[in-house]
């Protein structure tokens, strides 16, 4: 890439981050306004966990994005509060026999500003015909500090990893390969990235599964250096008390067809708020089905 497609690279990060902050600061004011200001100091809270959802959090001393988890509690008391949780995106790379190391430099040059980490890691495969036999193999784990960053790497490498795994299930599998330093080149260590894996999994998924959190419990959250810490409180069992909203909503349609909302018109909204139900009718709608039925 020359300097001036680094240039418009840059310029299109820079955008697309002041965009982003935008959107957050108006996220975080309608969200103030239904009750959950963001937790960002004091003391230790209890707090029951409602829901959570994918967001970024920016640093303020180097104004550099992040993706982090927002999830929203409920204290015993009624009221409510948010918190942002700061975890990186990552998914696995698998590399041909004993090429793990050089792919790790590489894929740092390569992706340099894009990747935050790679470590090597041990993983069960399922695909190996002796799995069962507690047999492990080493993947490497790349991490990033936004989703954005994860996606642009992984549509870079799906269809290398692709190609080279075709190439490897109609050769011997796992072949080693050995590459002299003189005679490395960069398209012959990208040839020995073979399968990517867990790319697929849900930001907010795989947060919930390695942090080991789940809505409907009671959690201590505290604030010190390192960021969020939260610490589920078993002993707690009885749910908090919440407000519970149901709705449904009934349109006009064609017959046989799902309602569009280019033409198709709301005849009628129920909803409930803890337990007290209400109806809004669309008198037009239901005045003119009155007449069309006398």
């Amino acid at each position: 890439m020359n300097a001036r497609g680094r240039w418009r690279g840059r310029s299109s990060v820079a955008r697309n981050s002041a965009k982003q902050n935008l959107h957050l600061n108006h996220e975080e004011l309608l969200e103030r306004k239904l009750g959950f200001d963001l937790y960002t100091e004091g003391d230790k809270k209890l707090g029951w966990l409602l829901t959570f959802s994918p967001s970024s959090w920016e640093d303020q001393e180097t104004n550099k994005m992040y993706s982090c988890v927002d999830l929203y509690f409920v204290s015993q008391d009624g009221s409510t509060f948010k918190v942002k949780h700061k975890f990186p995106p990552y998914f696995y790379a698998a590399t041909k026999h004993k090429m793990e190391f050089e792919i790790e430099a590489y894929l740092k040059r390569r992706y340099e500003g894009e990747i935050a980490d790679i470590v090597i890691v041990e993983k069960e495969d399922l695909d190996l015909k002796n799995h069962l036999s507690g047999l492990r193999r080493s993947y490497l784990k790349l991490s990033f500090d936004t989703v954005q960053q994860l996606m642009r790497v992984k549509n870079d490498l799906m269809h290398v990893a692709e190609r080279n795994k075709s190439k490897l299930e109609a050769s011997e599998a796992f072949e080693t390969i050995f590459i002299g330093e003189s005679k490395e080149r960069s398209q012959d260590l990208l040839d020995c990235i073979i399968d990517l894996r867990e790319y697929d999994v849900p930001y907010h998924v795989r947060y919930a599964i390695d942090n080991d959190v789940r809505c409907g419990q009671w959690y201590d959250i505290s604030v010190s250096s390192d960021g969020i810490l939260l610490e589920k409180r078993a002993d707690l069992l009885q749910r908090a008390e919440v407000h519970v909203c149901a709705f449904d909503i009934e349109t006009t349609k064609l017959p046989l067809k799902f309602p569009d909302a280019e033409h198709d018109l709301i005849m009628m909204i129920s909803y409930m708020i803890d337990g007290q139900g209400f109806l809004i009718i669309n008198r037009e709608v239901t005045t003119t089905f009155y007449i069309y039925c006398s």
